[in-house]
């Protein structure tokens, strides 16, 4: 039997220059795959910022008064305010998905403007308008947001987290309080008092990473967080959260 040398080597030939392309085109995607592969364990994440928009406060009560109903009510400001963030994450499955848990604080001071209807002593049916307003009314939310997150490599030393999960705020929301007619005036004396409520919301946004070293690094954060909360009964509820940057340092482990 005769055996074609040249057409063996010309297939030999054929071969290798296959096997070469198939290397030359599939090292870029390997690569590529693990490049975009996260392969730290996890991090711990201190940021400093601020908590941007606004939200107002309504509130509204009636009393018997002269066996009349008074109506007074109040409407304040809460504004954005200074942002402290502390959290981390744990990878807990393959190579990029991170489990988080992050506590916010957020703090404003604002007036409240105060109105009211008041019956007059004598003459029924003949209503008094009073307005008065209080000073430093103080709105803190405290917020503790669980979050999965999908860290990704996009360059060298830098990588991008995008998280998404519930959130629970604690709102100490400073408000109306029992209201005191002083007459003949009338004058209105309404103190502030505490109150405090817990709700549950959402929180999303992105995390970015990059590392100075390979324990230490930089990082910017971006998060909505959104809730509502009723402050005063009968009152509408105090939208809580908003818009938060920050940025801070990055440990890794």
């Amino acid at each position: 039997m005769k055996v074609d040398v040249n057409s063996r080597m010309t297939t030999m030939r054929m071969m290798t220059v296959a096997a070469l392309a198939f290397g030359v085109c599939a090292a870029p995607q390997v690569a590529a795959a693990q490049t975009m592969q996260w392969t730290d364990k996890g991090y711990v994440s201190v940021n400093g910022g601020v908590q941007a928009g606004s939200h107002n406060l309504d509130t509204s009560s009636t009393f018997r008064l002269y066996d009349e109903d008074a109506v007074v009510s109040s409407t304040q400001k809460v504004k954005s305010g200074g942002l402290f963030d502390i959290g981390g994450a744990y990878r807990v499955w393959g190579h990029n998905l991170l489990a988080g848990v992050t506590y916010s604080r957020t703090s404003s001071t604002s007036d409240v403007a105060i109105s009211g209807s008041i019956p007059d002593p004598i003459k029924f049916d003949s209503p008094r308008t009073v307005t008065t307003s209080q000073t430093g009314a103080k709105h803190v939310e405290n917020a503790i947001h669980l979050a999965a997150i999908w860290m990704m490599p996009v360059a060298e030393k830098l990588d991008v987290g995008v998280f998404a999960g519930p959130s629970i705020f604690n709102i100490n929301q400073d408000t109306v309080g029992t209201l005191t007619v002083t007459e003949p005036a009338p004058s209105v004396t309404a103190p502030l008092e505490k109150v405090s409520k817990t709700t549950v919301g959402i929180n999303l946004g992105a995390d970015v990473q990059y590392m100075l070293t390979k324990k230490w690094g930089v990082g910017g954060l971006a998060r909505y967080s959104w809730g509502s909360a009723e402050i005063a009964s009968g009152s509408k509820k105090l939208t809580v959260g908003g818009f938060q940057l920050a940025g801070g340092a990055r440990m890794r482990f």
